[in-house]
């Protein structure tokens, strides 16, 4: 099965569109029987929002142009 991004709601387009890889998506308290991630990066990845706190559970492998970019003030975590 295809990984799937969440779906968010577009007030511009009027629309439910999956939100791109690359966005940060704020759902508040959340609870759910399973989180995931990749288990490797294989495109560059930054995380600079320095309103976010960033967690992955591992483990994580970077591959072919795969970087993690964290930016000033943001903690990231795998666990």
């Amino acid at each position: 099965m295809a990984e799937r991004a969440p779906l968010i709601y577009n007030p511009s387009a009027n629309q439910i569109q999956e939100s791109s890889l690359t966005d940060e998506v704020s759902v508040g308290i959340l609870t759910a029987v399973v989180f995931s991630n990749l288990k490797v990066v294989s495109s560059p990845l930054g995380l600079a929002n320095s309103s976010f706190n960033y967690l992955m559970a591992g483990p994580v492998s970077l591959s072919g142009v795969g970087t993690i970019t964290v930016g000033a003030g943001v903690s990231f975590v795998i666990v």
